[in-house]
């Protein structure tokens, strides 16, 4: 594969041995994983563009459609050291004040990070920002089931790694991204600077000229 190329993978992830992560039923199955309730689906990857951590990009890089491989990842390589000053501290009466209810082990946003709370007490509350997984060195199966080549197919998958939600309608050499969530008290109208970084992705890797944005 190169840069550019988007694959779709099935994988599964193990840190010490154990499962963090897949998307295959047959190797969930195989893990005596639950699998009645969960939808399987190979993960769209476009190498080149960080949808997936370093060492895991870097051999999808030398392998073909079809072909697997077990893989050893460093934490370097994975979602780095773990570090120390992203372990920080808040007065508890500032989540008070928000209406949030804070637990020791439960995830919370704090502004716009993600964290993990660590302790409560005495008034403070611990947050660790670190990524769960950093300084841990993980193990991976990893498999590519097919390249995608079909325009259409590569700018939904990239809306949906980038923004998560939202549809594209197409007219010849024009993409629309609709974004509406009248209903959605969360929804939100999106920075130039997304628009920009997006439509330059989509005309980047696609044959499309114009992205327009309906809002």
């Amino acid at each position: 594969m190169e840069k550019g190329d988007m694959v779709k993978i099935e994988y599964v992830g193990k840190t010490n041995g154990e499962v963090f992560d897949l998307n295959s039923e047959e190797k969930a199955e195989e893990e005596n994983l639950e699998t009645e309730k969960v939808e399987f689906n190979p993960l769209p990857v476009l190498l080149g563009e960080n949808y997936v951590i370093e060492g895991l990009e870097e051999s999808l890089l030398d392998m073909e459609v079809g072909e697997e491989k077990e893989l050893e990842i460093s934490a370097e390589k994975a979602y780095g050291e773990r570090d120390s000053d992203k372990v920080q501290t808040f007065p508890e009466k500032a989540f008070k004040d928000q209406g949030v209810q804070v637990r020791p082990g439960e995830d919370i946003m704090v502004g716009h990070q993600r964290g993990r709370v660590v302790s409560k007490g005495s008034g403070r509350v611990r947050v660790d920002f670190n990524h769960p997984l950093s300084g841990k060195d993980l193990e991976y199966w990893v498999k590519i089931v097919e390249k995608v080549d079909d325009d259409k197919e590569i700018a939904q998958s990239i809306l949906n790694n980038r923004l998560g939600h939202g549809e594209l309608e197409f007219d010849e050499d024009a993409v629309t991204v609709v974004h509406k969530h009248e209903h959605d008290e969360h929804s939100h109208t999106l920075s130039e600077e997304f628009k920009e970084r997006l439509s330059e992705e989509i005309l980047e890797y696609t044959a499309f000229e114009d992205v327009e944005f309906d809002e």
